[in-house]
């Protein structure tokens, strides 16, 4: 397979909206939590923490690469780290914090999960001219008539058959050649699940079908 088995996670993202009108925990109780747990809190946050409840958008804690954020005015919570592995362990851990210390379920709350990432893997070819090649279509010739130059596809993007991208359950990758030395291919992709098993399932084999994607775009 050569260079397509380097891999690499450029940024991994998890995260879910509640069901709630209000965010479920107030400030307090979650800093407290995440505190006793060794995350590190935002120093923008106030000090002290006073009573009542915090209206907060952004990161409010983090423990080495992971980082916690909150929209509370979307209800929102969200683990961004670099590792999908990483992600998803500390997204466990906050759901059982939050059940040992409130008595507060987490998935019961949750309106849909949703997974981002963004990865990159190395090729020996030229990725622009690979990806151009595997998506040749008739409205090319017109185009080049249209602006009287030879224009190719820059990206490959695909998405759940059947379903409006404003589904609360959604898949969407996208394939575009590294822009600043075209030797290597950068995948994104948003996935959507109101069901947290087949979420979790996309999650753990995302990696290995990734790879498996790219080896039939570079061949």
């Amino acid at each position: 397979m050569g260079r397509l088995n380097e891999i690499k996670a450029i940024n991994s993202q998890l995260w879910c909206p509640f069901k709630t009108v209000l965010f479920p925990i107030s400030f307090i109780e979650l800093a407290d939590s995440l505190e006793k747990k060794g995350y590190e809190m935002s120093p923008a946050l106030p000090f002290p923490r006073l009573p009542g409840r915090l209206t907060a958008i952004g990161e409010i804690a983090r423990k080495g690469k992971t980082v916690v954020q909150v929209d509370t005015s979307a209800q929102m919570l969200n683990i961004t780290d670099i590792s999908v592995k990483s992600a998803v362990d500390c997204f466990d851990e906050i759901a059982n914090i939050l059940a040992e210390d409130h008595g507060f379920n987490l998935d019961e709350l949750v309106k849909f999960y949703r997974f981002n990432a963004t990865y990159e893997i190395p090729t020996e070819k030229q990725a622009y001219e690979t990806i151009a090649k595997n998506l040749k279509i008739p409205i090319l010739e017109n185009l080049k008539e249209n602006w009287a130059v030879e224009l190719w596809p820059l990206e490959l993007k695909f998405a759940n058959a059947n379903l409006k991208a404003n589904s609360e359950n959604w898949l969407d990758i996208s394939v575009r050649p590294s822009y600043e030395r075209n030797d290597s291919y950068v995948i994104s992709t948003v996935y959507r699940n109101t069901d947290k098993a087949k979420t979790l399932k996309f999650v753990e084999t995302f990696e290995e079908n990734v790879i498996k994607m790219i080896e039939l775009i570079d061949r």
